[in-house]
Parts: structure tokens; sequence; C-alpha cells
């Protein structure tokens, strides 16, 4: 057996289970995680050159690949909220707060960057903090907190723009 392919093997039996865990906070959907969680380590077999490197690097890797999939699903889906708010990172294992965060981000996938979608559903949903954030992604701890308020901004101005609406009904 290949080294490398063994390395995929044994990351796949070591953290399939949480990234399916992660994707089904993200997506609500228990089938829709497991094929983003599947897609997930498909890629990591298609650049397995990743296994190689270090470990940390390897789970980073792995968790923005599967952030940014389940974003690519809430895109196809485009959900519409029941709820204008996101929650705090401190309230994000909350269910009732995760489904509120999952049903805004849903309806914001069009109007943020994917930079801030990806920042919101590690924060806002995931829960990880703003070092954890850029050690996933790869920028500094300052682009996270600019991505952050940029999400808050757009949370904004959908409020907004759906108040208006409600409004004029």
């Amino acid at each position: 057996m290949n080294p490398r392919q063994g390395s995929v093997e044994q990351t796949y039996r070591k953290y399939f289970g949480l990234i399916r865990a992660k994707c089904r906070r993200v997506l609500g959907d228990g089938h829709e995680a497991e094929d983003v969680a599947q897609e997930t380590f498909i890629r990591l077999w298609q650049n397995r050159h990743v296994v190689a490197t270090d470990p940390r690097s390897v789970t980073a890797w792995i968790y923005r690949t599967a952030t940014r999939l389940s974003i690519d699903q809430l895109r196809r889906r485009r959900a519409a909220p029941e709820q204008n708010s996101l929650p705090s990172p401190s309230e994000a294992g909350n269910p009732e707060q995760s489904l509120a965060a999952r049903r805004a981000i849903a309806e914001l996938v069009t109007e943020l960057a994917p930079e801030e979608l990806e920042v919101a559903v590690l924060c806002r949903i995931d829960g990880l903090g703003q070092r954890e954030i850029a050690e996933v992604t790869g920028v500094s701890e300052r682009t996270v907190r600019l991505l952050l308020q940029g999400v808050d901004e757009g949370l904004a101005r959908w409020t907004e723009a759906h108040d208006l609406r409600e409004a004029s009904s």
C-alpha cells in the first residue's frame, strides 16, 4: 500500500465522523451532510499530497474544504430564513440558534462574498474563535475580524430590505 494512501485512509477514519457532524450543523440535513463529507474526502484523495504535510495543516485543509462545500450546498438550496439574526459564537452550540444561523446564512449566500460566508459558518455555526478561523482559512485574525464585520453589515442590509418588503406588503 502506498504510504500516502494509508495516510488518507487513516485521516478518513479519524475525521470522517467529525466532518459529517460539522456538515450536519451547517446544512441541517443528514443526507446532504453525508454527501458533503464524502466529497471532502474524495477531494483529499485527489489532493493526497496534502496528507504528506503537517497534521495540523491537513486538519485545517479538511475543515476548510468541508466548510466551502457546505456553503456551495447552501447556495444551491437557497432556503428562506425564519429569523433575521445570527447567533453569537457562544450561542453556536445551541440547536435553535444554530438552526437560525443556518437559515440566515442560507438567505445571505447571494449577498455575501465567499470569504465572508466561510468565516460566518466557522464562527456562527461551528463556534470557532477568530484565531482558529484564521488558522483554518489561512488569513490573519485582523482579516477574520474584517470579514465578520462584512457579515454583520450584510445581515443588517438584508434585515432592512426584508423589513421594507414586509412593511410594503
